[in-house]
């Protein structure tokens, strides 16, 4: 099997689309995911896969925190800053709307839903870290949510 025949099959699976943010040095990282899964309610924990050579995967893994911002149709622009396909966020995301969670990370504004997480394991799977958050606090936002399918962004209505 070929690897780009691979992406064009998993290209079909809708998925919710994500930024996952963590602190970095003075400032924070970011990064636009897919991958974003519930894996148990009691504890609440999710999974996210980050690929290990990026910065927010290395930030992640030092701060053992993370946040996840549950981007709205709205919120197109921020998706694609945040996969790298847009203008650059600086670290100190001064042109990014957005709030301090209670653990000090970045939760952007206006979303469906934002997570609140400490890093609890990290498995190693291919090219990517499996990161693996228990969820300490889960607040539900407003909009439809941004939905990735056939590398395209999509909404439920």
């Amino acid at each position: 099997m070929e690897p780009d025949d691979f992406r064009d099959v998993m290209a079909r699976l809708a998925a919710s689309v994500v930024v996952i943010s963590a602190p970095f040095g003075d400032g924070f990282r970011g990064l636009t995911a897919t991958s974003l899964v519930s894996i148990s309610a009691e504890p609440a924990m999710v999974l996210v896969g980050l690929e290990r050579m990026t910065a927010t995967r290395n930030a992640v893994i030092r701060a053992r925190a993370f946040n996840v911002s549950v981007l709205t149709r709205s919120q197109e622009f921020i998706a694609e800053r945040f996969a790298g396909r847009a203008p650059a966020v600086a670290t100190a995301w001064k042109d990014v709307p957005h709030h301090l969670g209670t653990n000090g990370i970045p939760l952007i504004e206006g979303c469906a839903a934002w997570l609140e997480c400490r890093l609890a394991q990290v498995h190693e799977a291919g090219d990517h870290d499996i990161c693996v958050g228990e969820v300490d606090n889960a607040i539900k936002g407003a909009g439809e949510p941004l939905i990735l399918w056939d590398r395209s962004f999509w909404t439920l209505r």
